[in-house]
Parts: C-alpha cells; structure tokens; sequence
C-alpha cells in the first residue's frame, strides 16, 4: 500500500521533471502530478480526475485516502515539494525578490520599479504582458502561487536575477509563497476591499503587515499614512518611509510641468518624469526608492532611467483619441473618489463615469462605490464582470449610495453603456471608464467573452 511512504522513496523514482505538472488543469498524457490540499475530499476528486485524464502517476501527502499503485501518499510531502521547486529551478531561492502589497496602486509600482531596474528583472502582478504563465491552463493569480512562480524562473534562469511580486492579501493569508525571503517590499496603501475574505478593516491591514516581519523582508518602504504609520508601528518602527517631510527617508518636493523633485537619504533629485494618475506620484516614489535601498542598483543608473517611465496598461490610460477618455482599473470607493478629483483637477472637465463591480466579491463596498462615484457630474452603471450574480442587483447595490437627485442611468450592457457615455462627450467633458482597467475578458454566467474597454472604445468612435 502506497501509504506514509519516505523521502527516500520519492528520490528513487527517477522522475521526469518537465512532466510535473500541479494542476488537474495542465494534465496531459503521462504527466506527474504533485498536489496536497488540507480539504480531503477535494484533493481526493482531483486525484481521480488526474488519473481519469491520463496521469502517469500522483504525489500527494497522507491527507489523501486513494489506494491506487500510481498515487503515492507521502508523510513528509513538504519535503518532497521543496525537493521538487529545487529540481524545477536550482536557483530560486537565490534570486532578489521585491514584494510589493497595498489596495491600490500595486501594478503600477510594480512595472514602474520594473522599468528603473531593466531588463535583468521580471515583474509578476496583475498585468501579464509578457504571457508568463502561458505554461498553465489555471486562472491567473495577482500572487501565483510557489509552484508556478518556481516554473517561471526556470524558464529564466540565467536571464533575470530580480523578481517583483504583487503580494495580494489572499496570497499572505493563504502563505502562498511559503519560505521566500524579500531584499526589501513596500507598502503603498489601504481602503476598503476584500471585505468578503478579511473579517474587517483591521484584519486586512495586520494580515497585508506580515509581509513586513523581518524573517520574510529584509527591509520595507511605505508611504507615511496613518495605515503606513500603523504598520511601521506593527514592526517596530524599522521601515523607511515616504512623505513630503524632512523627516521622512523619501521626502517628496514637487511636480510640475512633468518635472519631478524629490531628496533621498538627503540628496536632491530633479527629473522628467511622464506619468499620470491620482497616487502615480508616490508609486513612483516607492518604486524608485525600493530599487535604491535594495542596494543592487547604482543611483546614476536609476535616475537615467526615470525619464523613460510609462503608465502600465489599464492605469490612467489616456486614450490617444480627439475625444478625451481615460481607462483606468480604479474599483475600491478610495480609488474611485481620487481618480474623479484627479480628472477634475487636471481637466478643469465635468466628468462622465461609467463603472460597475464584480459579481460574487465584497458586497459590502459596492454602496461606497455609488457615494465616491457621486463626485462625477453623470454616473452610468453598467456591467463589470458579475460572475453568476444577478447583474441588477449588483447595480441597485451601487445605486444604494448614489442620491436620487444625482444624473444617473443604469445600462448593463457594457458597449452600450460606453456609447452612451461617448455621447456624452464635448470639448468640457471627459469620460472616465473604470473598473476594468487592462483586462480583456468580461465574466457573465460563469461565461467568459472578449471584451478589452479600449478596443471596444476604438471601435465605438471608428463607427461614428
């Protein structure tokens, strides 16, 4: 009976390692799977569906009841999965890695450290540009989890030396990442989100500050906020902050006319800088400041590289259009209210907005969403990815915030609902179009169609 089996019985099977595979997903003719869950039942379905799909063999812990010749059950798999990261990448353990966590403003500190460091650095978050993860068939992951993370890097392993991580909330919860260690991780912000995972406000944060204990980060950075503050305050004291005083390690001077000026460890920096968006400023402190104080990076090189910075994808996108549309992926009533005074500010615009939220989420934020978004001077609701939720009721949850004087329509269609707010559009408006941000794909019914806001906004304005 293949039960309880050793460490040395695992290393005596002689295993194709560019077979291994672990998910039901990625199963094809003779593939390895190792898998474990806690939940036995479900890990006990899986294994069938394995081996009902054509597995050559399982590898999974004692949790699993399955008396077959080809499922090996292992009393030590822990062991026998870090053994298998090691002989998937030898070197992964080895490798910078930079942690990034926060509500908003991850993705773009993320590809914003990712462009100052170039090429030798591979950035893995919400905007997969590079199709790194085309090896698996499972749903792409903010935070992947090891396994795929350590396939990755192999795929890699002589060309990136530097890895940054969105760290999600779930992510740390779950301890997805297990024992990796960071040179250094940041923390941009909190507001509500998760609120369907997290058991409150306070959950959240303590749970988004374990990132921060000195045996997973060497070093962290944050922006001197109160849940910044809080958090330097959960680690006692030993981060480095950002703020606009001469107390703090990253002090922020100005920027004007695309022309930013800021003093590190003392020294005072003055570049161009094209970026845009409410918080881009400060993300773009942390990410300059988190390849500084990794000490891997010279501070010329850096500053060389800060004219060449760009928004990612989906983040403050301004469309290259007469009409003035800018694509965001603002969905938390904090990000929502500071891209409309951002708009508003920058414009001198009335603002139309066109947003919706997410089937099957944190319920809880959609009647915030509806207040913040009441800073706009017209509000249409519409589709977001509703999953099996009834999308109605996913808008009279926002409409729940939205006073009844307010110039608001509902129009679930998405296409519609953005032809609309092209309507809309004159030499004094600009349309904001928010939720989505770089996501090419809407979730309806348990159904996913195409649908990418920027090539249905071309399409839209090529048809009129």
């Amino acid at each position: 009976m293949n039960d309880n089996l050793s460490f040395d019985h695992y290393l005596d099977l002689n295993i194709d390692y560019s077979k291994v595979v672990n998910s039901t997903l990625d199963i094809k003719d003779d593939a390895i799977l190792f898998i474990e869950l806690n939940n036995v039942e479900k890990l006990d379905n899986l294994i069938l569906e394995a081996l009902k799909k054509g597995a050559k063999f399982v590898l999974t812990s004692s949790n699993s009841k399955i008396e077959k010749e080809n499922v090996y059950r292992y009393k030590n798999y822990d062991e026998v999965f870090n053994d298998l990261l090691k002989k998937i990448s030898p070197n992964f353990k080895s490798k910078h890695y930079f942690g990034i966590t926060g509500t908003n403003g991850k993705t773009t500190t993320g590809y914003l450290l990712k462009q100052l460091i170039g090429n030798t650095a591979a950035f893995v978050g919400t905007v997969d540009e590079e199709d790194y993860f085309n090896f698996t068939k499972e749903e792409h992951l903010t935070t992947p989890k090891l396994f795929n993370l350590v396939k990755l890097i192999s795929n890699f392993e002589d060309e990136i030396n530097s890895i940054i991580l969105e760290v999600s909330s779930h992510a740390i919860k779950q301890n997805r990442l297990r024992d990796l260690n960071f040179i250094i991780s940041g923390f941009t912000n909190l507001s509500q989100d998760h609120l369907d995972y997290h058991i409150n406000m306070d959950d959240y944060l303590m749970t988004k500050s374990k990132l921060f204990n000195e045996d997973i980060s060497n070093k962290f950075l944050f922006v001197d906020t109160q849940y910044g503050k809080r958090i330097n305050s959960e680690q006692n004291s030993r981060g480095l902050s950002i703020g606009n005083s001469t107390s703090n390690d990253i002090e922020f001077l100005s920027y004007k006319n695309q022309i930013i000026s800021f003093k590190i460890d003392g020294i005072k920096i003055h570049e161009h800088l094209n970026i845009t968006g409410p918080e881009a400023v400060y993300n773009f402190l942390l990410a300059f400041g988190l390849a500084y104080y990794s000490d891997l990076y010279d501070l010329e090189f850096l500053k060389n590289n800060i004219k060449n910075l760009k928004n990612p994808p989906g983040r403050y996108q301004v469309l290259n259009t007469e009409e003035s549309i800018i694509v965001d992926y603002s969905h938390t009533p904090d990000a929502i209210e500071k891209v409309i005074r951002y708009t508003k500010d920058l414009y001198q615009h009335e603002v139309v907005v066109v947003f919706g939220a997410g089937g099957n989420r944190d319920k809880s934020k959609r009647k915030f969403m509806g207040q913040a978004a009441q800073l706009a001077n017209k509000i249409i609701i519409t589709n977001d990815n509703p999953r099996n939720e009834n999308p109605m009721d996913i808008a009279k949850d926002i409409l729940s915030g939205i006073d009844l004087q307010k110039d608001v329509k509902v129009i679930l269609d998405r296409k519609n609902a953005l032809e609309e707010g092209i309507n809309f559009l004159n030499d004094k408006t600009t349309l904001l179009v928010l939720g989505k941000g770089h996501e090419k794909h809407q979730e309806i019914d348990n159904k996913i169609k195409d649908f990418d806001d920027v090539n249905v906004i071309k399409d839209i304005l090529g048809n009129k």
